[in-house]
């Protein structure tokens, strides 16, 4: 998983890949002036988005053993 957010804070772009398999979720948030977002999925539709986005739970990510 990776999340950038653009210096102003009005785009937020996601992109992960699933552990288990081939499927990806990719999008942009964009921060409107006025009250609100907008939601714009890379090739895929805004349902699979905000169903990984409402159901991800992150992982714990384990430190390499030192030597």
């Amino acid at each position: 998983m990776t999340v950038k957010r653009s210096e102003d804070g009005k785009r937020t772009w996601l992109y992960g890949e699933e552990l288990s398999g081939t499927d990806i979720v990719s999008f942009n948030l964009y921060r409107l002036a006025a009250p609100g977002s907008i939601l714009k999925p890379c090739e895929m539709s805004s349902a699979k988005v905000i169903e990984f986005v409402l159901g991800f739970e992150p992982g714990i990510e384990k430190a390499a053993p030192r030597p």
